[in-house]
């Protein structure tokens, strides 16, 4: 059986909308040994016709056999196999691995077959002393002269004794004793293996050669037979294992090369991740700081309670709504399994939310009055104090927040401000002649600050905060004077606030709720969520805070989600690049790789695992970095928003699953990684190899 037979060869290159045919029907079948000889003028096809031999360039039409095996029909595992023992190319320009020994470059296609280390470097010597170069063996290969790279190329072919070497001017970079010399051993190479050589020197093809092939614009124009030594047919164990160990020095290699561009991609990659756990964080965080945040504001047990009712209107089929204050039962309808809600009296006709006030004489502008059930802290809020003392539960001490303090452009402590607030009642006597008596109610305070609270900022506003049970106490020691000098009893304010009807503007059409137990808050906000189309309406700022609160965090954390999205695949987008822009500085070295009998898959790995490296070190500093720049940035939110714990990495724990998400993101990360990396490199690798094997 021939070791080489092909059938019909054509081979055409289009420059546009020009073709030029390169080779021109070649039939021609090899033995199993002899040295073969193709020659003829520069632009002949010589080239060509080798490196469709070797596998590295794709014939346009025909095919070629060897060993009775279509080279086309070859998968990845057998075109490898058909380069480590199959056939090897001396190459015309040496293409040496020039970060390596001569040494290591001679052994390196039989290291990727996974021979003996002790046997490669027995037979790597013997091959070294043949050539009388043994003084080359530990020398870099960019150190070697034209002609030493020539003989160490010569001598990578011939160490993994294959059925056919291929040989692209072998003796053009030496001189004539060198030449004779290699000839020498290719001619008794020949005797037990098939050897095709393409050459300009005459007189050495004329000399050593058992067959000579010309070709002449593509076509054999001579097929000469002139020697007839007896050849020898060997039989050759071709069971070959893959080792990975070789691919050590590449990686180390780029590693090296590459360094500057490998630290920025540490750097970048170690920010993004950073910035995903952070972004995670946050979204974790905010679903519990969100409660944990409100409970950081002391109006947050207060609100106020209103009905809606439809009345008729006489002689139309209109209705209108009226609101109205709401009577304890049907409050008890709604908060009846809360034990800690205090329905008390509307006193904001009296103590209105926004009086006038005045500290130095000077008008302070844009706060609000807001009662304290509990104004001794006892229940909740002492946590809350930065400065002095809860109230002692009269009118004449207050706590102010810090938003307040800044009103006052000074050190609020201690400080007296005057609240001033008239209100009127016309008493209805029943009397035709006096119909009703008016009654005054002129409240001017000199109200002490006697502590400073610091609350949850988000939305917030300066507030004043006071003690409703001192004012109700208040309400009960003014008399209504007027009204009471009609009734012939003392009537107070209070009394009157008590007894009116529940459509007087008096009751400010309304009750206050006061939640005394902090832990009742969150369930009492879950209960106004679903009350939303209920006659009863309970209004409460920090309510509406929280949910202004969280449709912010939800919207921004959406926006994380596209950021992490989008540095996810920024990092893979770099690492593929970086391994791509890599590839193609070393296409010619992955070409090499390829005749010399590497996988694909082996290929890839050395860009793979360089990018798999710059991975694990980024996602490894990325969490000492992010654990660092939590605790860092929560600091900083709780002294600037009163938000404990608002970013919150679950890095011990994920989904139920210990250290999940570090597996997770790293698992979704190494795949990125591979898909970014692999995609344009298996694309870019459907290029001719003979383009890559050009000098760069």
């Amino acid at each position: 059986m021939s070791v080489f037979l092909l059938d019909n060869i054509c081979k055409s290159f289009s420059n546009g909308k020009q073709i030029n045919t390169v080779l021109k029907n070649i039939n021609l079948s090899f033995p199993k040994s002899g040295l073969f000889s193709i020659v003829g003028k520069s632009g002949c096809g010589k080239s060509t016709l080798l490196n469709i031999l070797m596998g590295i360039e794709k014939p346009t039409s025909g095919k070629i056999y060897f060993n009775g095996k279509d080279i086309s029909k070859m998968n990845d595992k057998e075109f490898s196999r058909y380069h480590l023992c199959g056939v090897s190319l001396v190459f015309q320009h040496y293409n040496l691995f020039n970060h390596l020994t001569a040494f290591e470059n001679v052994i390196l296609a039989q290291e990727i077959a996974d021979k003996s280390k002790k046997e490669l470097t027995e037979k790597a010597k013997e091959l070294f002393a043949r050539f009388h170069i043994e003084n080359l063996m530990s020398r870099k290969v960019s150190n070697l002269s034209g002609g030493e790279k020539q003989r160490i190329a010569i001598l990578r072919s011939l160490i993994s004794n294959p059925d056919a070497i291929l040989c692209d001017e072998p003796t053009g970079a030496l001189d004539v004793e060198n030449s004779r010399e290699i000839m020498e051993i290719l001619r008794e190479i020949s005797r037990e293996k098939l050897i095709i050589m393409v050459s300009h020197n005459k007189n050495l093809v004329e000399e050593f050669s058992d067959y000579i092939l010309t070709l002449k614009d593509g076509e054999i124009v001579d097929n000469k037979y002139q020697n007839n030594e007896k050849q020898i047919e060997t039989k050759k164990n071709t069971k070959i294992r893959y080792s990975s160990k070789w691919k050590s020095k590449f990686i180390r290699h780029n590693l090296k090369h590459n360094i500057k561009k490998n630290i920025f991609s540490i750097i970048a990659c170690t920010l993004s991740f950073s910035a995903m756990f952070i972004s995670v964080g946050f979204s974790e965080g905010s679903k519990s700081s969100q409660d944990d945040a409100l409970k950081q504001n002391l109006s947050i047990g207060f609100a106020t309670a209103s009905e809606s009712k439809f009345v008729e209107i006489d002689g139309s089929p209109l209705l209108f709504e009226k609101t109205v204050k709401p009577n304890v039962d049907l409050v008890d309808k709604y908060f009846s399994d809360f034990k800690s809600i205090r329905y008390e009296e509307n006193i904001s006709y009296f103590i209105c939310n926004y009086p006038a006030c005045y500290f130095n004489e000077i008008k302070v502008n844009n706060f609000e009055m807001v009662p304290l059930y509990d104004s001794t802290l006892e229940s909740f809020g002492k946590e809350m104090l930065v400065k002095g003392h809860p109230c002692s539960g009269n009118l004449d001490e207050i706590i102010v927040n810090e938003e307040f303090e800044k009103e006052l452009n000074c050190d609020a402590l201690n400080k007296i401000i005057i609240i001033n607030n008239d209100s009127s009642i016309n008493y209805q006597t029943g009397d035709e002649k006096l119909p009703f008596v008016k009654d005054t109610l002129n409240f001017t305070k000199r109200m002490k600050i006697v502590g400073v609270i610091h609350e949850f900022s988000f939305l917030n506003t300066p507030k004043i905060y006071f003690s409703y049970k001192g004012a109700k106490e208040f309400l009960k020691n003014e008399v209504m004077e007027n009204a009471s000098n009609i009734v012939g009893q003392r009537i107070t304010y209070f009394d009157y606030l008590e007894n009116c009807k529940n459509d007087d503007p008096v009751a400010s059409y309304s009750s206050y709720l006061f939640i005394t137990d902090i832990n009742e808050i969150e369930p009492f906000f879950k209960r106004l969520n679903k009350m939303k189309e209920e006659p009863l309406q309970i209004t409460s700022k920090p309510f509406e805070t929280k949910e202004t609160y969280s449709t912010f965090i939800n919207s921004f954390s959406s926006t994380l989600v596209i950021f992490v999205i989008i540095a996810f695949a920024g990092i893979n987008f770099i690492l593929g690049m970086i391994s791509l822009s890599t590839f193609l500085e070393n296409r010619k070295n992955t070409a090499i790789l390829t005749c010399l009998g590497a996988r694909n898959s082996s290929i890839y790995a050395i860009h793979l695992i360089e990018n798999y490296l710059i991975i694990f070190l980024s996602f490894i500093s990325s969490v000492f970095l992010a654990n660092f720049l939590q605790s860092k940035l929560n600091e900083i939110i709780f002294k600037k928003f009163m938000l404990k714990n608002l970013i919150l990495i679950p890095l011990k724990s994920f989904a139920g699953i210990p250290f999940g998400l570090i597996f997770i993101l790293g698992i979704i990360a190494f795949a990125c990684s591979t898909l970014f990396t692999l995609i344009p490199m298996v694309i870019y690798r459907h290029n001719s190899l003979t383009d890559e094997l050009r000098d760069e």
